[in-house]
């Protein structure tokens, strides 16, 4: 039955992978390493230009079937619009790959309570809800993956970015509790864990000025990206992806004790850190 015949019978879908925040940073270099290898996508984000332009790149370079759905994934409107359009596709999804997240900047209580709420929704409950919306069907199937793109900031506390690293130790954690729960299933769950990586994340977040958006080196989102796909593909629990640096902080992260992790994490981060005196 060629695909044509498969596309018309409803009760007939076939494998694609869903990339949450698709058409930059990781995220974007993620869906490169899903094309290269063959895979269909369904690529989500909130601008619906850069999703239709990332899909034709993708799908010129690539000749694989790509897909998009602009959603506001903060919303549980917008992650019900994620199934619905995985279904209406003819799709089922082989593997999620949890990327979208905002960070901000700043002392917490100076912060916008909107921002925060929304970091909150995107990075932490969107992820959840997606997760749980997809996984049955993996399960029943007994084959697929999940992605969740956390941080080396997982391991630690970070002052002037509270809530965005909460968030990422929140995705690590979940990630290892699932993966455990799923051992055996043909189901794998892996966290992937970059340091800082060059990308307008930071700009985006009100960085400027700050040690880490000035003066830290940073590492290629292909590279990250490419550990990442490798690790999930072998079905690692983890992939601490980039510089040895990141492995180091990761490490310090599992031993020194709070206070000295918030301490060193936050001569990067504090406001005017990377000023040049």
């Amino acid at each position: 039955m060629n695909e044509s015949n498969l596309r018309s019978d409803p009760s007939i879908a076939l494998p694609a992978v869903v990339i949450t925040g698709a058409t930059e940073g990781i995220g974007r270099a993620l869906a490169e390493e899903f094309a290269r290898d063959g895979h269909a996508l369904v690529l989500v984000a909130r601008d619906h230009a850069k999703l239709v332009k990332t899909a034709e790149e993708l799908a010129r370079a690539h000749g694989v079937e790509v897909k998009v759905t602009a959603q506001d994934l903060s919303t549980p409107e917008g992650c019900a619009g994620v199934e619905q359009a995985v279904r209406g596709f003819g799709f089922y999804a082989e593997y999620l790959v949890n990327n979208a997240g905002i960070m901000s900047s700043g002392f917490f209580q100076d912060a916008d309570p909107a921002t925060v709420r929304r970091i909150v929704d995107l990075n932490v409950r969107a992820m959840v809800d997606l997760t749980m919306r997809f996984l049955p069907g993996m399960l029943a199937r007994s084959r697929g993956g999940v992605l969740n793109v956390s941080s080396t900031v997982g391991y630690m506390p970070v002052p002037y970015q509270a809530t965005y690293a909460a968030s990422k130790a929140f995705l690590l954690s979940f990630a290892e509790a699932l993966r455990h729960e799923l051992r055996d299933t043909g189901v794998t769950v892996t966290a992937l864990l970059p340091g800082p990586t060059d990308t307008e994340f930071f700009d985006r977040a009100g960085m400027q000025g700050t040690k880490l958006r000035e003066q830290t080196a940073k590492d290629d989102p292909a590279k990250v990206a490419r550990e990442g796909f490798d690790a999930l593909m072998a079905g690692k629990d983890h992939v601490i992806a980039g510089s040895m640096k990141n492995k180091v902080q990761a490490a310090a992260g599992r031993v020194l004790p709070e206070t000295a992790k918030a301490k060193v994490q936050a001569q990067q981060t504090e406001p005017g850190s990377g000023q040049q005196s």
